[in-house]
């Protein structure tokens, strides 16, 4: 149930660790994707207004994500500074915070559902769409922070398997409810967009139940006595990590978001083709995202037991990685983008955003890749301030202000354009950063 990342064959632990991630990270991709393709059978307008949830839904999920990493990160240094009493109060506390956030944020949504949906550029025809997905979204988000928060704990024990197993079961039994539920198929009710956003909460309450009992049963990461003990310590602990890697997953939302505004100018089928793409995107990154993913808790524990050589290792063959990685999926896209983009939807206008933003975005995935690897590594030592600084930079230094000028000139591709440029900036910097580490760990090791 636990693997020991502090001794082995460097290369061979990322292989092994980053492989079944990136099937439960595919999974969770495919399902979304399967989502938007059968939402997208019920019209443009429907399309469109789930491309409007997308920024909102990821917020939470940044949300979630931030807390994931705070507690990987202070898992991992606590195993691998083999302090076990640690490791149960993180685990535990942290399923208090997850729980905490997802019911003030769906409070919060719900409340302010319509101006927030109108701050975003919705127009008033589309909001019965999107309080449809929303109104159920809303109140069952807290079964889907909830099993996040959970499996990262996992992966601090350098078992990805059991965090995959658990994603893929999500997105099966959202894609077997999914035509159900939207279309009404063999006696249950037709409830369109509504029935995608049941189908999403149904399925993260069976990956709550599974979360549960492995983190408790399986890996005695769960105790009673840490419900009560050493709260204040485990919360200071995990928040410290926490709410800087919180601010930084929330600039990828912030960007979708201010992107989906921009885009909202044009028309409605701008957004949808946005939407689209994104899911896309989603998927053509998801072996960066696996890999980066597996690097907070590889580097804390090697962090954890004062293996910094071994951390260096793994930033190097990661960045070759991801370089390979980004350019060989700029490729594809550059020759497969519009077919690909068909198999969605057939209106031309959403078939035009999407194809565009496919031709720009990707080629600076392989610096995306620099950037998200160099985070997650960051925040395994404990140190979320590059991170943060990183993604402050490239959203609010670079694609603001570059999306403000270049739409001006370019229309919608300077929108797409000004996110490229963003991610070659950033990237570089990451690349900088990363660098000097290691350079210095070789001096140091020879």
């Amino acid at each position: 149930m636990q693997q020991d990342l502090t001794e082995g064959d460097v290369g061979r632990q990322l292989y092994t660790m980053t492989v079944p991630m990136v099937w439960g990270i595919l999974s969770i991709m495919s399902m979304n994707i399967v989502d938007t393709f059968y939402v997208g059978q019920l019209g443009t307008d429907p399309l469109a207004a789930m491309g409007f949830t997308f920024p909102i839904v990821s917020i939470l999920l940044s949300l979630a994500f931030g807390v994931g990493i705070g507690t990987s990160s202070v898992i991992a240094r606590a195993i691998g500074s083999q302090q076990p009493d640690q490791v149960k109060s993180y685990a535990t506390q942290s399923l208090f915070i997850a729980l905490g956030i997802a019911g003030v944020f769906a409070l919060l949504g719900y409340h302010y559902m319509d101006p927030i949906f109108a701050i975003l550029g919705a127009p008033d025809s589309l909001m019965p769409l999107i309080h449809q997905f929303m109104d159920v979204w809303f109140m069952g988000s807290f079964v889907v922070v909830i099993p996040m928060v959970g499996n990262s704990s996992i992966r601090a024990a350098g078992n990805t398997k059991i965090p995959s197993l658990v994603m893929i079961t999500v997105a099966i039994v959202n894609i077997l409810l999914d035509p159900l539920l939207i279309f009404g198929l063999f006696g249950f009710p037709r409830m369109e967009l509504a029935g995608a956003a049941t189908a999403t909460v149904i399925s993260y309450s069976i990956a709550l139940v599974m979360g549960l009992y492995f983190l408790g049963y399986r890996l005695g990461f769960l105790s009673w006595r840490a419900c009560f003990t050493k709260v204040w310590q485990s919360w200071k602990a995990i928040l410290r990590i926490a709410l800087p890697a919180t601010g930084t997953n929330l600039i990828a939302p912030a960007s979708v978001a201010l992107t989906t505004w921009m885009v909202s100018r044009y028309s409605p089928e701008a957004v949808a083709g946005f939407g689209v793409a994104s899911r896309i995107e989603s998927i053509c990154i998801v072996v960066i995202m696996g890999l980066s993913s597996i690097m907070g808790p590889f580097v804390g524990q090697n962090w954890g037991a004062r293996k910094t050589e071994r951390v260096a290792t793994a930033l190097n063959l990661s960045f070759r990685f991801v370089t390979l990685w980004g350019l060989g999926v700029s490729i594809m896209l550059w020759v497969l983008a519009e077919p690909v983009v068909t198999l969605f939807s057939e209106d031309p206008e959403v078939i035009a955003s999407a194809t565009r933003y496919l031709h720009l975005v990707p080629v600076t995935y392989l610096f995306l890749g620099l950037i998200m690897v160099t985070s997650s590594s960051s925040n395994g030592m404990g140190n979320p301030h590059p991170s943060l600084i990183m993604s402050f930079l490239r959203l609010l230094g670079l694609y603001i202000p570059l999306a403000l000028g270049l739409s001006y000139i370019l229309d919608l591709s300077g929108i797409y354009l000004a996110a490229a440029l963003s991610n070659a900036l950033v990237g570089l910097g990451a690349w900088y950063w990363s660098s000097r580490f290691r350079r210095i760990q070789q001096e140091h090791y020879g």
